[in-house]
């Protein structure tokens, strides 16, 4: 596992239920597998990086900001770099300062990796959405500040966990690939909001040669040491 860095995305309170403003459903249900993975007696992550979804208020992607629009609605909207495209609103989520922004306390193995752990906060632009843990890597893959530190760190593979599927995942699994790295999307420690873009998403990674382990495998551990090992 000497080149494998584990990604956890947006663990975060806004996204977990019961109280989160935009929780993935059975969101919960992935903590006890990211929990094993940062158990260093089972793993030995050289790396491990956690994003955060960040926005400011009166974001571009939140509802509140386009009245009388309103959350899951979709609307067209143009982004700070000029481009137009069809949002879909949120409600209001991980908004700087806030508890929802911060990292779910009940992965208890996570602050055994205080300082060791790397976070990587999305761009707080108002007018720009970012989807993916490797922002500006869509342009410039090879570029990216994520790209740029996995690389720096010898890392060529990529495990990729948390939520939601067929979101921010599944840009961040989309971005490894188009950096070149071998990436494998760990099933059983992902949730997404629609089970139907879930599968899509999850289909699409493996057309562009990404692994996926799926859900229902209870046990993924060999498979996935293989894969590391490979």
């Amino acid at each position: 596992m000497d080149k494998t860095a584990l990604l956890i995305i947006d663990v975060q309170y806004d996204f977990l239920p019961l109280s989160g403003s935009l929780a993935v459903p059975d969101g919960q249900a992935i903590l006890p597998v990211i929990n094993d993975l940062l158990d260093k007696n089972k793993w030995d992550w050289p790396v491990i990086v956690a994003s955060q979804d960040y926005h400011p208020k009166g974001h571009i992607s939140f509802a509140s900001t386009h009245p009388p629009h309103k959350p899951f609605d979709p609307l067209l909207v143009r982004d700070a770099r000029g481009t137009t495209y069809q949002q879909t609103l949120w409600p209001d989520h991980c908004i700087q300062g806030t508890k929802g922004t911060e990292i779910e306390e009940s992965l208890e193995a996570y602050s055994a990796f205080e300082g060791y752990i790397t976070e990587f906060q999305r761009p707080a632009e108002p007018t720009a959405e970012w989807s993916e843990a490797h922002p500006g890597d869509q342009k410039l893959p090879a570029a990216g500040p994520l790209s740029t530190y996995l690389r720096n760190h010898g890392v060529e593979k990529v495990v990729i966990v948390g939520l939601a599927t067929d979101f921010c995942v599944l840009q961040t699994a989309l971005s490894a690939l188009s950096a070149s790295f071998r990436t494998l999307v760990l099933g059983p420690a992902i949730r997404g909001i629609s089970p139907e873009d879930t599968q899509k998403a999850l289909e699409k990674v493996k057309h562009l040669g990404g692994e996926v382990i799926d859900q229902a495998e209870e046990n993924w551990k060999p498979g996935m040491e293989r894969w590391c090992k490979s």
